[in-house]
């Protein structure tokens, strides 16, 4: 009896740890926002289930808050997401000859760190490999989200006033930058962004954020100068 390669089985799920680390401030900070307006857990967690996508879940429920109407909201998530009509003609040549189950339900799985954990790698060409290593990595990802944004939810009320929303954002693009480092890196990568960031904060003018992208391409590269 053959078992399926490591490559297809350990792999995907080793390399979306650090991945599904770095989006955690962002689903605990959409999470407990969730709270303040007013809805409870199960639904939060639902709509990241449906959602999942940090940016178009947090943008609508802003815009709810601040006294926007449904539509606008709505359109708003749909113009967030409108990038991933890009993502989607880049990988469909990998979709192009799976099963159809596949190509109607993979793409709900699609979002900005799935689609960087397979754009860089050059051995999922066989249709079975690409469909296992994204089926994993995608479920792995998704389950960390909803149940990110249920312990943001949980924990709310208990979370200090001003989370640091932009930081969150900060280490969600080491942590797509990661992938593409080899295997502990991308975590180093998704830690320095965001203790610059925060530390950056105060300062005015959205250093913030920049500061902690700049560190975290910094690292990065650094690291990946070493040896494995």
């Amino acid at each position: 009896m053959t078992h399926p390669p490591a490559t297809t089985t350990l792999r995907p799920a080793r390399d979306t740890v650090p991945v599904a680390l770095s989006i955690a401030p962002f689903g605990l900070v959409i999470g407990a926002t969730g709270t303040q307006l007013g809805l409870d857990s199960v639904p939060d967690m639902a709509s990241a289930a449906t959602v999942f996508a940090g940016a178009a879940h947090f943008a609508p429920l802003t815009m709810v808050a601040a006294g926007a109407g449904a539509l606008a909201a709505l359109g708003t998530a749909v113009l967030i997401n409108a990038r991933l009509l890009l993502y989607s003609a880049a990988l469909e040549p990998r979709f192009r000859d799976q099963p159809r189950w596949f190509r109607w339900l993979g793409p709900a799985l699609l979002i900005d760190q799935t689609y960087v954990m397979v754009l860089g790698r050059d051995d999922l060409d066989e249709p079975a490999r690409f469909r296992r290593y994204w089926l994993v990595a995608g479920g792995f990802l998704l389950a960390a989200w909803v149940a990110f944004v249920g312990i943001g939810a949980v924990l709310g009320p208990l979370l200090p006033a001003g989370s640091p929303l932009d930081a969150a954002g900060v280490v969600v693009l080491a942590g797509m930058l990661g992938p593409r480092l080899a295997a502990w890196r991308p975590a180093v990568v998704a830690l320095t962004a965001l203790f610059v960031a925060i530390a950056a904060a105060p300062l005015h003018g959205g250093v913030g954020p920049v500061a902690g992208i700049v560190a975290g391409i910094a690292t990065g590269a650094l690291l990946d100068r070493r040896p494995s």
